[in-house]
């Protein structure tokens, strides 16, 4: 996956939590993103725990 795929799914999670104001911001004040809006190591995670989620039906990411 593509770190600009990353950074939109990241995104798109935090305006799901409510965020819908600035999520990109409210993304970065979590440190999923960095400052140029490149996901970092904590908002990979992020992703990778999600998918895995999905995979039992937990959640499903929308991008």
């Amino acid at each position: 996956m593509s770190p600009d795929d990353l950074t939109m799914q990241i995104v798109a999670f935090t305006s799901q939590c409510g965020h819908g104001a600035d999520p990109a911001k409210a993304a970065q004040a979590r440190g999923w993103i960095d400052e140029a809006g490149r996901p970092t190591k904590d908002g990979q995670a992020l992703i990778a725990a999600l998918r895995e989620q999905s995979r039992y039906g937990a959640y499903r990411l929308v991008g």
